[in-house]
């Protein structure tokens, strides 16, 4: 017995050592955001994050998340274990990705349109006041240049945000930008230079977010960007027995290793 667990260990340093250097799995730390403006409109409450970084990074990627925007993340949690964040960690991780970019979740202190069709928080000025010193804050912390991904109803708050970047002359604050499985609605202005990348599954039931309004959206944005612009469709992944708009195909559930690995090479073509 005392074999056997020698050989594995020995296994174990082999492989580490073959890596580069064994790298274990990064835990995720919180970290509270102040917001970066004060108003009326404006609430005083700090920004909840999770903060996983890459190893040696190139890049950070700040995550808009969907649904009512409320993850519920608390200061010293380490983890999340949802699969979709967890899908977005794999950008960290070398042994599943090259590993060199920083992932940030975004928590919104409170529920952004609750029970409302449209969200439209998500345009207001303290959602975007918050992403601002979001990016301000990790552009300052990491050095790395910020990117945006929104998902879904986090869709409208990127582009959203993009057009108050666009409007404040404040573009230089963002090096690239994902649109993953957004709401239909969801539409950039012009002018666009930089990165974007538009991320869907092919097989999304939810009605909110229609593959054809997708590949209409990545075809005008196509139209007026002066950089890399690009639609990938995601094919692996199933659905569940649950609202599609917040399983299954949408939530890239089972698709977590082929989105990543999206993600990571889209990124990484601007990043030695």
């Amino acid at each position: 017995m005392k074999f056997l667990y020698r050989l594995h260990l020995a296994k174990f340093f082999l492989l580490a050592l073959m890596w580069g250097g064994a790298f274990v799995p990064v835990q995720a730390e919180v970290i509270a955001v102040e917001q970066i403006d004060k108003g009326f409109f404006i609430s005083s409450a700090p920004t909840l994050t999770m903060h996983w970084p890459g190893k040696d990074a190139k890049a950070l990627l700040v995550f808009i998340p969907g649904g009512e925007g409320y993850i519920g993340l608390k200061l010293g949690q380490t983890d999340n274990r949802f699969h979709f964040f967890q899908m977005l960690k794999r950008l960290t991780n070398p042994a599943l990705t090259s590993g060199k970019f920083d992932v940030v979740l975004l928590d919104s202190p409170g529920e952004l349109s609750p029970r409302q069709p449209y969200p439209t928080a998500r345009a207001a000025s303290d959602h975007m006041v918050r992403i601002e010193s979001v990016v301000r804050f990790y552009k300052e912390k990491t050095g790395l240049p910020v990117w945006l991904m929104g998902h879904s109803n986090g869709g409208i708050s990127l582009t959203e945000v993009v057009k108050y970047f666009q409007k404040e002359d404040k573009m230089n604050l963002v090096a690239g930008i994902i649109s993953s499985g957004a709401r239909s609605e969801t539409y950039f202005k012009p002018p666009l230079n930089l990165p974007v990348l538009v991320l869907h599954h092919q097989q999304d039931g939810c009605s909110h977010t229609l593959t054809k309004s997708a590949a209409e959206n990545f075809a005008q944005v196509k139209a007026f960007n002066k950089v890399s612009t690009e639609l990938v469709w995601l094919t692996s992944g199933e659905s569940e027995a649950r609202d599609p708009c917040r399983s299954g195909f949408h939530m890239y559930y089972g698709a977590s290793d082929e989105a990543a690995k999206v993600i990571d090479a889209y990124m990484s073509k601007f990043y030695n």
